[in-house]
């Protein structure tokens, strides 16, 4: 840790200021250590084993889960009607809900106890009241049969309900897998608005993403380090590690990205220099859209695309 593997001698050296790498590692050099943006705080200082820990400033935050490309401000105060359940965070807004009224709750529970109670004696009554008026008809010795017949009949209007109840619940579950079904291959993450994308084609067997090529007069390799935060932006969370395998990074490569501020989308933008790094003049923004498209990930590739021939990096490849 603290230090990197020189070419030329294939020894570790240590890192200089600014520069770090929190675990054992092979690379050429370190890396830099990150500054704190203005709507942040530094937590702790870059040191040669550990980057610069930021949070957002007082009455700020932004979610675990989510690009903190800049910290949100916390609500002061509650709607009307509603009451502070959990304060402001670093990590969470202000969390705030309806009030709750224990004696409401109290007295919905005491009724409800008192009808179970009414309906369960009602049922014993008259399971009591079927089986004498059979014992009444049919003889001693058809003293027992009553007793299942009255039960079987009581069990069989019960398993209607629940034969009916079951049955709802499972058109509900194969609803519900259909339109699961229908929606896999076309997700987009949340809060993601649709874009006009590159024209794609229905056949499996035909490429469907088209090829990206810098815009004339940029530099290939500046303008590809420039789109690692569009696909910090719009990559899932879930999928940075899984992306990070598919470009064959190594676990412990990682493993040392996912030590950064997750919130920040620190660690995806690490891998992605990491990739960089290894390919070299190979790297390629047509690799990175041609693997998420591998991982059934061909929307969020479409829209990546899209936004960086809005941006002015690249263009489409004219056939």
């Amino acid at each position: 840790m603290g230090t990197y593997l020189a070419n030329d001698s294939f020894k570790c050296l240590p890192c200089k200021k600014d520069e770090y790498p929190e675990y054992p590692n092979d690379f050429p050099k370190c890396l830099g250590c990150r500054t704190c943006r203005e709507d942040q705080v530094e937590v702790s200082p870059c040191i040669p084993t550990r980057n610069t820990q930021c949070a957002c400033k007082n009455g700020t935050f932004c979610l675990p889960d989510h690009p903190c490309e800049m910290c949100q401000k916390c609500q002061t105060r509650c709607p009307k009607g509603q009451v502070r359940i959990a304060p402001c965070t670093q990590h969470s807004d202000l969390q705030c809900g309806p009030p709750l009224d224990i004696s409401f709750s109290f007295s919905t529970g005491i009724i409800t106890i008192i009808v179970v109670v009414v309906v369960l004696v009602f049922l014993l009554v008259f399971s009591w009241c079927c089986c004498r008026h059979y014992c009444a008809g049919g003889g001693r010795g058809l003293s027992r049969k009553p007793s299942a017949v009255v039960q079987n009949r009581l069990l069989q209007r019960m398993g209607i309900q629940d034969n009916n109840c079951n049955e709802q619940i499972f058109l509900n579950q194969q609803q519900q897998q259909q339109l699961l079904t229908a929606a896999q291959g076309s997700e987009v993450p949340r809060g993601v608005e649709m874009e006009e994308v590159a024209p794609r084609t229905s056949n499996p067997n035909v490429e469907t993403q088209k090829k990206l090529v810098p815009v004339p007069g940029k530099d290939p390799l500046t303008v590809l380090s420039s789109s690692f935060n569009t696909f910090v932006e719009f990559v899932p969370f879930p999928e940075w590690r899984r992306f990070g395998r598919a470009l064959g990074l190594r676990e412990n490569n990682l493993y040392q990205a996912e030590q950064n501020d997750r919130g920040s989308g620190e660690p995806l933008y690490q891998m992605l220099n990491m990739w960089f790094n290894k390919e070299g003049s190979k790297a390629s923004v047509n690799t990175l859209l041609e693997t998420l498209s591998q991982m059934s990930l061909s929307g969020v590739a479409d829209l990546i695309a899209s936004k960086l021939v809005r941006n002015g990096y690249f263009q489409y490849e004219v056939s």
